[in-house]
C-alpha cells in the first residue's frame, strides 16, 4: 500500500469517528476504527503523517461546527473561522502522537502514552476535553459500568485495549485465543461490577422539578429589539410550571440582573410565594466587572453561583494586553469580558438537598463535579444555541451523560435550545425535550447521596493501571518466569 493510500485512510477512519458520539451514537464505530488504524500505521513507512492526519480530521469533522458558531456569532468572516479553527485542529491532532512510536514503545506502551495525554488534554491551557474517546461509549452496555471506577479516561482506554486486542488477534494466529479471552474477560468483568458496587442511597421522595426551554435563536439573543418578546416567553413560562423547583437556562433574560423588568421579577415573587424555589440564569455586575451566574431564589433567601471555568474566546480572551488588537479586529462576542468570581462557590441548599450547580461549558470537566462532594443532585444551565443544528448539542448532552455515570448522580440541563434533559444517576435519559421548541420538561428525579469509587479517589486507580502499562515492557520475561514458578509453588504447599 503506497503512502498516498495511508493518508486517505488515515482520514477516513478519522472522519467516520464523528459517528461514534451523538446524536448518531454507533458506539460499536471505535471497535473497528481504531484496529484498522493500527493496521494502516503499522504498514505505513510515514506514521507521522498518517498519525496526525487521523488526529486532524478526527477533530475537525467532530468539532466542525467551531467554524460556525465563530462564523456565526463570533463577527469572524468565514475565512478567518476556518483559519482560526484549523490551527486548533493541528494543535489537537498532536495528542495522536504517542501512535507514531506504536512499534518502538510497543503498542500498549502508546494506548498508555495517549490516554496520558488525553488527560492532559482536560487541562492544559484551561482544557479541552470534548470528544474524548471514553464518552462516545456510553450506552454501550459492553464497557459503561466501568465509568464508576475508573472515569471516562479509563474507557477510552479500554476501547484502545480491546481494538489494539482485536488487531493482534488479526494479525497473529498465534495470540488469537489469549486475545480473544482478555476481551471476554473485560467485557465479563463491566458486568460483574453491578454486583459488588456500593448500593446506592436514593432519596424516597422524588424532587419535581421544572426546566424552562425558551427557544431564543441565538442572532437576536442581545437583540434589544426582541427583548420583550424573550421576557415574555419566559414569564409564560414560569407562569406554566409546577416544579418545586423551576430552573431558567443560562442567561435566560439578556439583561444584567440587576436591570430585570418589574413584570418579570413578579412573576418570579409570586412563583416564591407558592413556596417554589427559582434558579435564573443571568449575567451580573460587579463593581464595572461582568460574571456568568445564577441566583436561587427562595422564601426570605437568595444563594448566588457564579461560573468559574469561563470559556476561552467566548466569554474572555487570554493574553488580552497582547492580542488584544487583534481579538477587536476578529471577534465581536457579547460578554466577552467576564471574569471568574473571586470567591469559591459553595454547594446549594434547596428543599433538604444538596446542589451542585454548573453552568454550560463547565460540566465537561471533572472538577466542576468534584467541589461539590457532598452534592446529591447536579443542575446545569446552558445555552447551546450557538452551535444551531450540528451534532454539538447533542455531543455535550453525552458528557453530561458519562459525567452522571461516573459519580452516579442524576443530572438535569436547562437549556436554552437543547438538549434540556434530565439524565438519571445510570446516565440514562429519562426526560427530554426536543430541540428548537418552547416548552417546559415536568420531571420527577431521584436523589442519590452515595459515592462511587470514581468519586472517592478520582484518576487514582487509572493512574495504577496505566503505571503497570507503560513500564510493562520493562519487566523482563525472566522475572515473570520466576514469578510464575513460585506461585506455583506456593500452590502445591
Amino acid at each position: 500500500m503506497t503512502s498516498s493510500l495511508h493518508y486517505i485512510w488515515a482520514c477516513l477512519l478519522g472522519s467516520l469517528f464523528v459517528f461514534s458520539f451523538l446524536p448518531f451514537d454507533l458506539f460499536f464505530l471505535p471497535y473497528l476504527i481504531f484496529p484498522t488504524f493500527f493496521f494502516i500505521l503499522d504498514q505505513s513507512d510515514k506514521k507521522l503523517a498518517t498519525s496526525l492526519l487521523f488526529g486532524f480530521f478526527f477533530f475537525s469533522t467532530g468539532l466542525y461546527w467551531l467554524i460556525l458558531c465563530i462564523n456565526n456569532y463570533g463577527g469572524a468572516s468565514l475565512t478567518n473561522a476556518i483559519i482560526i479553527c484549523s490551527i486548533f485542529y493541528v494543535f489537537l491532532s498532536l495528542f495522536f502522537l504517542p501512535f507514531v512510536f506504536f512499534k518502538k514503545l510497543s503498542l500498549l506502551s502508546a494506548i498508555g502514552l495517549f490516554i496520558v495525554l488525553e488527560i492532559v488534554r482536560e487541562y492544559i491551557f484551561t482544557g479541552f476535553p470534548w470528544l474524548s474517546i471514553g464518552f462516545s461509549q456510553t450506552n454501550n452496555p459492553l464497557v459503561n459500568n466501568y465509568y464508576q471506577m475508573i472515569g471516562s479516561h479509563g474507557v477510552s482506554l479500554l476501547v484502545l485495549l480491546i481494538s489494539a486486542l482485536l488487531y493482534i488477534s488479526f494479525c497473529d494466529k498465534n495470540k488469537r485465543k489469549l486475545s480473544l479471552f482478555i476481551i471476554t474477560l473485560i467485557i465479563s468483568t463491566n458486568f460483574l461490577i453491578d454486583l459488588f458496587k456500593q448500593e446506592s442511597t436514593i432519596d424516597d421522595n422524588d424532587l419535581n422539578i421544572s426546566l424552562l426551554q425558551g427557544n431564543v435563536n441565538q442572532a437576536i439573543k442581545w437583540d434589544t429589539n426582541t427583548l420583550e418578546e424573550q421576557i415574555n416567553v419566559y414569564i409564560d413560562l414560569l407562569n406554566q410550571a409546577q416544579g418545586e423547583i423551576i430552573i431558567f437556562p443560562e442567561t435566560a433574560i439578556p439583561l444584567i440582573y440587576k436591570s430585570y423588568p418589574n413584570n418579570f421579577n413578579e412573576a418570579v415573587e409570586n412563583k416564591i410565594n407558592e413556596n417554589k424555589s427559582v434558579i435564573i440564569g443571568s449575567i451580573f455586575e460587579d463593581n464595572g466587572h461582568y460574571l456568568n451566574g445564577a441566583i436561587i431564589k427562595e422564601k426570605n433567601k437568595d444563594q448566588y453561583y457564579f461560573k468559574e471555568h469561563l470559556v476561552p474566546f467566548g466569554e474572555y480572551f487570554p493574553l488580552v494586553e497582547y492580542f488584544g488588537f487583534f481579538y477587536e479586529k476578529i471577534l465581536d462576542i457579547p460578554f466577552s469580558n467576564l471574569i471568574p468570581p473571586k470567591i469559591k462557590n459553595n454547594t446549594i441548599h434547596i428543599k433538604d438537598h444538596n446542589i451542585g450547580l454548573n453552568i454550560c461549558y463547565e460540566d465537561i470537566f471533572k472538577t466542576s463535579y468534584d467541589k461539590f462532594n457532598e452534592a446529591d443532585l447536579f443542575i446545569n444551565l446552558t445555552n447551546d444555541a450557538w452551535y444551531d443544528r450540528s451534532p454539538a448539542a447533542h455531543q455535550h448532552l453525552q458528557i453530561a451523560q458519562a459525567r452522571a455515570m461516573e459519580y452516579q448522580k442524576p443530572i438535569v440541563r436547562a437549556t436554552n435550545t437543547g438538549v434540556t434533559a434530565y439524565i438519571d444517576a445510570q446516565g440514562k435519559v429519562q426526560n427530554q425535550l426536543p430541540i428548537f421548541t418552547t416548552d417546559i420538561l415536568e420531571l420527577s428525579a431521584q436523589t442519590n447521596k452515595s459515592k462511587t469509587i470514581f468519586a472517592k479517589y478520582g484518576y487514582i486507580p487509572l493512574y495504577i493501571i496505566l503505571f503497570f502499562i507503560l513500564f510493562a515492557d520493562k519487566v523482563p520475561l525472566s522475572a515473570l518466569l520466576k514469578v510464575k514458578k513460585k506461585v506455583k509453588s506456593l500452590s502445591n504447599f
